[in-house]
């Protein structure tokens, strides 16, 4: 969960609002409440937010140049 928590943040910091954070996470868990999902379902929300986190820091820096 501290993972989940620190990609929330980096995310954030990228510009995600917290309306598309809680979407891409809910999409990632599949409606599921975190809390009730196994550790490989706890990854693929990892994995599906690191895409994100990735995606978002490769936009600004093509357009922070």
């Amino acid at each position: 969960m501290n993972k989940i928590q620190s990609l929330s943040n980096r995310l954030s910091v990228l510009g995600y609002s917290g309306f598309e954070i809680s979407h891409i996470i809910n999409y990632a868990a599949r409606g599921k409440e975190l809390t009730t999902l196994s550790k490989y379902q706890l990854r693929d929300v990892i994995q599906q937010m690191e895409k994100y986190v990735t995606l978002g820091t490769q936009y600004a820096a093509a357009y922070s140049k």
